[in-house]
């Protein structure tokens, strides 16, 4: 059964202008092995607005995302890298229905001794 905050997400995914659920929407669709809390450039989210003639401008989706921080949805980090915030990646679940993933990298074993 769905709780009255699953509800509240729904509804809130569900009347997000275009352009927000777009950005959002982005990180699976761009990196679909990224894993929570994994950025994108400003600039990388143009060029896939670009390249699926969206129509949303660079200065578009820069706007867009600091919107979305001041909500707490996302960090933007060095002016040009945006991160979804805990919440942000609960949205990004609700509107694509992806879980980021759990996969990586085996750890390094420790090197030898060397010198």
């Amino acid at each position: 059964m769905a709780t009255v905050m699953d509800k509240e997400l729904s509804e809130y995914a569900a009347k997000l202008p275009p352009i927000y659920r777009e950005i959002l929407a982005a990180f699976p669709r761009i990196e679909p092995n990224r894993r929570a809390g994994y950025g994108l450039g400003f600039q990388t989210l143009a060029a896939d607005f670009e390249d699926r003639e969206l129509g949303f401008t660079l200065g578009q989706v820069i706007q867009a995302c600091e919107q979305l921080e001041k909500h707490r949805l996302v960090k933007i980090k060095y002016g040009v890298f945006v991160y979804p915030t805990e919440d942000g990646e609960q949205l990004i679940q609700e509107i694509t229905g992806k879980e980021p993933a759990e996969t990586g990298v085996p750890p390094l074993p420790a090197p030898p001794r060397l010198g």
